[in-house]
């Protein structure tokens, strides 16, 4: 859910900037969250505004459940100088108005920035600076200008300094604006129309990939009924809504001037780089025409602390900059490639684990939390348990959120090239996701054991598999409405919303064209009154206070929308079969599910619920008796398996009592 926050303006009073003086320079920026939280900064791109008018506003990552989540940070998003916003060609009154407006480089960005975070605000340290596009490029400003008053970095499809190609393709559109009829010269009495639509023209074709083009993208699934269209409403319109000629040409100039190393090292740009002691994650696009992978390649020669991820999307720069739903989701979480990798059911060419990271990974106490069945990291599934003051606390423990494989965001049918995608998708085990977890952990971030495994429902699973696979690596582990195997009973519930898809008319053995409306929504429809108790929905919780008229309503939006809107039929259904495959005595044992229960070193906390019908407590009470060190405690709750998730209040609030309880004890 986007935020919205008051534009607020700071006054520097006289302010030097590169081309001479601002005689009350002004600074917008806007505040999310508590101030107490890690500090972020946002700061805007070319055509970004605070206030959303014209191309891009700040919305797209901030807000709750976005990667930018007020409820854990204190995000503040800045404007530009020259964005109409702050101090601008178009609101700088005589005589530094319209063309008389002098040059502002990101160093005099910065500087005002940093001067609203310590004056203003009373930040002492930020956690993190984010951008994309001009943005990235402030973000490699910052960690520059301040390395000891920034954490971390991160630039998306961005670079440290403008490149000749980039200054040279930036030229285009300058040309055709300073160049038109009614721009004369910037001392325009009204919008200079045919300039900034040329403007707008000349700069389309560079925002996208020749690919994206070659696809129709421009179309945006029937939005427009031609490429004109497009560029007419998009582009001109774009431009022409929310902006000022002087200012597009002033804010142009800042972006082509753009250069670290011209702060210090005496503009040797390898030093630069390597003097920046934030860590730093860099995110170009693989098909950007801006700012191409190359570029952010070579700069990851110099960089001693950063991590390359390259988004792999056909929408050119704009993949960067939530014009892309499935690029966000890329942005938001990190990626693992283990090469060629062994699976149960085969292999996988180029095997990805995404995973998203809390806390100082130098923290020895290292908890491990991966997803269940219709979890996703960039729908922040995991953060019901993960925060200041939950029971996975960043503050006191280093925690590593793990994607299942056939989630969407690891390797799944959905995201896997030919020969291995949809159908094809070779069947993925338990024991597989927990080899690589063990890979990210251990060659990655260095990890030597682990404090804990929790999971819930399909994590619930894997945390029982961790201390069977990796046995001396797990100190403890905490399964949530799980179980050490999937029953017969639950493999048979499961065949019912796995035949739904299988038969529907709109499946087509996994080679649909198009989204399976049909077998999606039988499938959740069939799949939802399995996740919660009878007197659940005996006493109409289904109605959730009066979010539903009635029980349809309910399971449209719900089960049939939740799934339709966030997953891949193929996937579904994979995944599913992980799920029912799942048996510790598998991976040893020979099959004694009692001898590998009783095998397990790990201290164990096993939380059913009373009311589960996946997974119910007397199958949890079994595995307890043969476990070595373990604890039950029955979730006393009606909301059946889903207890165990993030849906009541009151369920999360007891399982975090126990979760806490149980890692602060010896």
């Amino acid at each position: 859910m986007s935020q919205v926050a008051e534009i607020q303006y700071y006054h520097h009073g006289r302010f030097r900037v590169a081309g001479g003086v601002l005689p009350d320079a002004i600074t917008a920026y806007q505040t999310f969250g508590n101030p107490k939280n890690p500090v972020i900064v946002f700061p805007t791109c070319y055509g970004g505004k605070l206030d959303t008018n014209g191309l891009l506003g700040q919305s797209y990552m901030v807000g709750e459940d976005k990667v930018l989540d007020p409820r854990k940070y204190y995000v503040v998003t800045f404007a530009l100088f020259s964005n109409g916003e702050s101090s601008s060609p178009s609101n700088t009154p005589a005589p530094y108005n319209g063309p008389y407006f002098p040059t502002v480089t990101y160093e005099d960005n910065i500087r005002a920035q940093h001067a609203v975070l310590t004056q203003k605000l009373g930040v002492k340290k930020v956690f993190c600076v984010i951008g994309f596009s001009m943005g990235a490029q402030q973000a490699y400003y910052w960690s520059v200008m301040y390395p000891d008053f920034l954490e971390r970095y991160i630039p998306i499809c961005g670079s440290a300094r403008t490149s000749p190609h980039n200054q040279c393709f930036l030229e285009g559109p300058k040309a055709a604006l300073s160049a038109s009829k009614d721009f004369q010269d910037g001392h325009y009495k009204s919008t200079p129309q045919h300039g900034i639509r040329a403007f707008g023209r000349a700069y389309s074709a560079w925002a996208y990939s020749q690919a994206w083009f070659a696809k129709k993208g421009y179309l945006f699934d029937g939005k427009y009924t031609s490429l004109n269209d497009f560029l007419r409403e998009d582009w001109e319109g774009g431009f022409l809504e929310g902006w000022d000629a002087n200012d597009l040409l002033t804010l142009l100039n800042t972006w082509q001037m753009g250069d670290v190393s011209l702060v210090r090292n005496g503009s040797y740009f390898a030093d630069c780089l390597g003097s920046i002691k934030a860590r730093g994650l860099i995110m170009p696009c693989k098909k950007d025409l801006y700012f191409p992978p190359e570029d952010s390649q070579n700069e990851m020669k110099f960089l001693n602390n950063a991590k390359l991820v390259i988004i792999d999307s056909e929408w050119g720069h704009m993949a960067g900059g939530g014009m892309n739903v499935h690029a966000d989701e890329f942005i938001q979480a990190e990626y693992y490639h283990h090469g060629r990798f062994k699976v149960a059911g085969g292999v996988l060419p180029d095997a990805v684990t995404a995973y998203r990271t809390y806390g100082d990974p130098n923290n020895d106490k290292v908890i491990v939390f991966p997803t269940c069945y219709g979890a996703k990291l960039a729908l922040g599934s995991q953060d019901y348990l993960v925060g200041e003051g939950k029971a996975l606390d960043p503050s006191k423990y280093f925690v590593v959120t793990f994607a299942l494989f056939c989630n969407g965001e690891s390797s799944s049918p959905s995201n896997t090239p030919a020969p291995y995608g949809g159908p094809y998708f070779p069947f993925v085990s338990y024991e597989d996701n927990i080899r690589a977890q063990h890979a990210v952990l251990t060659k990655h971030f260095g990890v030597r054991k682990v404090f804990c495994v929790v999971g819930f429902s399909m994590g619930g699973q894997q945390a029982y598999h961790w201390p069977v696979v990796f046995p001396d690596f797990v100190e403890r582990f905490v399964s949530i409405c799980s179980s050490a195997r999937t029953s017969p009973h639950n493999q048979c519930f499961l065949e019912g919303p796995k035949a739904a898809m299988l038969a529907s008319k709109d499946f087509a053995d996994g080679h649909y064209q198009s989204t399976p409306q049909h077998g999606i929504r039988a499938f959740g429809r069939v799949y939802s009154a399995w996740a919660y108790g009878q007197t659940w929905f005996r006493e109409y919780k289904h109605l959730m206070d009066g979010e539903y008229p009635d029980l349809n309503s309910f399971i449209r939006e719900r089960w049939e929308g939740g799934y339709v809107n966030n997953w891949d039929a193929n996937d579904m259904i994979a995944l599913l079969n992980t799920w029912q495959e799942g048996d510790i005595s598998i991976v040893r044992d020979g099959g004694d599910y009692e001898k590998a229960l009783k095998s397990i070193k790990a201290k164990g906390l096993i939380m059913p619920s009373k009311t589960d019908l996946y997974f119910p407590p007397e199958d949890s009470e079994t595995e307890v008796s043969h476990l070595r060190d373990a604890k039950l405690h029955v979730i006393p709750s009606i909301w059946g398996h889903v207890a165990g998730g993030s849906a009541n209040p009151p369920d999360v609030a007891f399982i975090t009592e126990k979760i806490v309880e149980f890692l602060q004890a010896p």
